[in-house]
């Protein structure tokens, strides 16, 4: 996939990694891409440095030295550009006489220079990992050379420990898409799942028991002279950069790490439906099935992370003390359930292969906009942008005539095209004026926190029953779960109070890209 990143004269180290549970390894090596192809078997350990402030990580760096029998070699890398499922980062090596960090080599280089001084004196070994390395280099038919590394050992942080078992792809010839597609075919033959957790990610998670912090969206800067078709790409690029960065948060019970996700999710689905007169039919359709199939995963999972962590709290404070605590205590426990699925659903074969698949697919068309879409995706950007944005903004204000009007299903309807209109404003909004955009943004996320505030309040009414009677429900909670039933139902009139001068006002904005 082609990323928007700065040029840069640095190397750079372009690699995907896949976790693999137990089992896959064997399967893997009796593969014919990698029986053919004798594997070189290593024994690395390798030792990770920083501040005890974390400074060269807050940084975005990260220092090690690894041991390759008698071979010391200093390495520093750059965090991941975070644009695509693959981790393109800048990459440094030094081979070094012992396991001690030579920050003179790093002040060789200007990039590195300035955080050489800022540590000096001050470094200290932070987590070490032990891991037996089988290396393959693979030599595909269209010419592309990737490394194939299988991992399995540990990561040690003081007295804690986690074990390693993963494959990374790391491209040493030629283009990503080959590494995406050789991935999907593993995949056939083994479970796996894409992974942007790093070790030096675990090893902090195991010395500090802090989750990484979660991703937000970012968008590469688009210019109006932009091809439509490559302007796609690195959107698709960038939302699956998000999607894959708050996975592993997600997976060790980050509950804002599953919303970005979710998030992640419906940016997808907006990007496919913005450009979706202008995209080959069958995949876009196929891809949207299986957003929409994990949305709903993730969307029961963040629904019980609402009301746990926003509603109940809320509630307890607005209602005399004990009125619904109990409730509470009981919807803790559920909502594991929920959370449990979509770790699976995380993990399991069908998200894997729509992730690789929609790599896969959008960087083939970065090189041949003929098999992605129509001759419009070969035009500049600038040209295309204003009907791309009228369909979808006609749409949101065709919904949101009537507000006063609406039926529950006919707001929450009016909610997800105001989150695409949304979603697709952040896409282009790169090129028009940061005002008008702010401006416009700012009226249409208005309605959209009053038409989620106002589902908020009928998804808790649903949940609160579901706690009574649903499979082993507890009658005893009838008395709370009405209690919050009626608070929620005040919440959502005084809500929609407000909702009909919110639409009012987004619809008499003018389009900023007319």
């Amino acid at each position: 996939m082609r990323h928007f990143a700065k040029k840069s004269a640095d190397p750079r180290e372009v690699e995907l990694k896949l976790q693999l549970p137990p089992g896959s390894r064997a399967l893997i090596e009796a593969s014919s891409a990698f029986a053919a192809v004798k594997g070189r078997r290593l024994h690395q350990l390798t030792t990770y440095f920083d501040t005890p402030e974390r400074e060269l990580d807050r940084d975005g760096l990260t220092l090690r030295i690894r041991r390759i029998g008698k071979k010391h070699i200093q390495t520093v890398k750059s965090r991941d550009s975070g644009q695509g499922i693959a981790s393109d980062r800048a990459e440094w090596e030094w081979p070094i006489r012992k396991n001690v960090p030579e920050l003179a080599r790093l002040a060789e280089t200007p990039r590195l220079a300035k955080a050489a001084r800022a540590v000096s004196g001050r470094l200290k070994a932070v987590f070490v990992t032990d891991i037996r390395r089988t290396v393959r280099l693979l030599k595909l038919n269209d010419g592309t050379w990737i490394e194939a590394a299988i991992d399995e050992g540990q990561i040690e942080a003081g007295p804690s420990r986690e074990p390693v078992c993963e494959l990374e792809l790391e491209l040493k010839h030629g283009g990503i898409g080959a590494v995406y597609e050789l991935a999907a075919t593993l995949l056939e033959l083994a479970p796996m799942w894409v992974s942007a957790e790093s070790k030096p990610s675990r090893g902090w998670f195991l010395r500090t028991g802090r989750v990484a912090g979660v991703q937000v969206f970012a968008m590469p800067k688009l210019g109006r002279r932009t091809r439509a078709v490559d302007a796609f790409n690195a959107i698709i690029a960038a939302i699956l950069g998000h999607l894959m960065a708050n996975t592993g948060p997600m997976l060790r019970g980050d509950s804002e790490g599953l919303h970005q996700m979710r998030k992640a999710l419906r940016a997808m689905r907006a990007a496919l439906q913005l450009f979706a007169n202008h995209l080959e039919r069958e995949a876009p359709q196929r891809f949207n099935a299986q957003l929409l199939h994990f949305g709903r995963i993730f969307g029961a999972a963040r629904d019980d992370d609402v009301l746990c962590l926003d509603t109940l709290p809320a509630a307890i404070a607005a209602l005399p003390r004990g009125k619904i605590d109990k409730l509470l205590s009981v919807a803790e426990v559920r909502r594991r359930i929920p959370h449990a699925v979509a770790r699976e659903a995380a993990r399991g074969h069908d998200f894997t292969a729509l992730v690789l698949g929609l790599a896969a697919w959008a960087q083939t068309g970065t090189a041949q906009p003929s098999s992605i879409g129509d001759d419009r995706m070969a035009a500049r950007l600038g040209s295309l942008a204003p009907s791309l944005l009228d369909r979808v903004a006609r749409k949101a204000k065709r919904r949101g005539r009537n507000p006063g009007g609406l039926s529950v299903e006919e707001l929450h309807a009016l909610r997800k095209s105001l989150k695409k209109l949304c979603c697709d404003v952040k896409f282009l909004g790169s090129l028009y004026r940061r005002r008008a955009v702010k401006a416009y943004c700012k009226r249409c996320n208005r309605v959209e926190v009053l038409l989620g505030t106002a589902n908020d309040a009928v998804v808790a009414q649903r949940l609160a029953s579901a706690l009574v009677n649903d499979g082993d429900g507890q009658p005893n909670l009838a008395k709370p779960a009405r209690a919050l039933v009626q608070l929620s139902k005040r919440r959502r009139r005084r809500t929609l109070r407000g909702l009909v001068r919110a639409m009012r006002k987004f619809r008499a904005m003018p389009a900023f890209w007319s």
